[in-house]
């Protein structure tokens, strides 16, 4: 059915392509509402509606850590009408730190990345560092003596705590939280020292003098932040990039016809200037274009990156 995204048949014995969808396509978005996940997915979502020529609906389907959501992609038709808007976290992470998330990354149709989140390393100011290497040196002054929250043993954040310790040479006390939510505050309160958080979600503290910037877990300067530095501009810590970023995926078998369709439609969204002024106020970061090769080859890496990590970590 060429309607349902197949090649259809061209008079010089080509394929022309696919046909937009001819029903709704479910969104399914494995964070609680509210989150910048959702925030993203329900942006991209309305773009895609209108390029689709169908509507794209979000359906938000959090718990056990994103696993949930995916297990229900992963189970749908492969027909281009139930995708996971997913992230690191829930595609690469879970998968590969608990054992039961019951799938891999592989697992997975490759579509589109779509946006990224820049982390940023912050402390509480009262610890009375300003830059990465104050905190190292203070850490190897202190072995163990420094805290860090994470959202749990095996989260993005933990993960991303153990790439900075590896790079730097250091050991920090991990606090784990039940979520975010209470992280932040007890990071406010002074009850912890370090924390590993979402820029938007940490530059609101940071300008109101609560919070300290220490840097962005990113290889170079954001040009959207270009006033704050990295993690890896001062003596004491290199080749440190740690991102959460949004893609879309679907079930496995996703005919390839489908997957370019879509990819097409995400392309168009990424180059739109508009879409990217509104995101990069919402405290993402445009991304390149890429193809569905190119992003099946950058989640390759993305897996491998995330298994070197995991190596060695107390995992949940």
């Amino acid at each position: 059915n060429p309607v349902r995204g197949q090649p259809r048949a061209t008079g010089c014995g080509g394929s022309a392509p696919p046909a937009p969808p001819d029903k709704p396509v479910t969104l399914v978005v494995p964070n609680p509402p509210g989150g910048a996940a959702d925030s993203l997915a329900r942006a991209v979502a309305e773009e895609l509606s209108r390029r689709l020529k169908q509507p794209v609906v979000v359906e938000n389907q959090a718990g056990a850590s994103g696993a949930i959501g995916a297990q229900r992609v992963l189970r749908a038709a492969p027909d281009g009408y139930t995708l996971l808007f997913g992230t690191t976290s829930d595609m690469v992470v879970t998968p590969i730190a608990q054992r039961g998330a019951g799938y891999a990354p592989k697992d997975f149709s490759p579509v589109a990345l779509v946006g990224t989140t820049p982390m940023a390393l912050v402390a509480r100011t009262s610890l009375g560092v300003t830059d990465v290497d104050q905190l190292v040196a203070l850490a190897r002054s202190k072995p163990d003596g420094v805290t860090v929250g994470t959202t749990g043993a095996s989260s993005f954040q933990a993960f991303a705590t153990v790439a900075l310790q590896k790079a730097a040479g250091i050991d920090l006390l991990a606090v784990p939280y039940k979520g975010g939510a209470p992280l932040a505050t007890d990071l406010l309160g002074g009850q912890i020292d370090v924390a590993v958080m979402a820029l938007p979600g940490a530059m609101p503290h940071v300008r109101s003098g609560k919070l300290a910037m220490l840097g962005l877990m990113v290889a170079q300067r954001l040009p959207s932040v270009a006033e704050l530095p990295t993690v890896n501009e001062g003596r004491s810590v290199r080749g440190v990039s740690m991102q959460i970023w949004a893609a879309l995926a679907g079930p496995p078998g996703l005919p390839a016809p489908i997957a370019e369709r879509l990819n097409a439609a995400v392309r168009e969204i990424l180059v739109d200037r508009d879409f990217n002024e509104r995101r990069t106020r919402a405290g993402d970061v445009p991304v390149a274009p890429m193809s569905v090769a190119e992003f099946a080859r950058f989640l390759a890496a993305e897996t491998e990156k995330y298994r070197t990590l995991a190596a060695g970590m107390k995992l949940e």
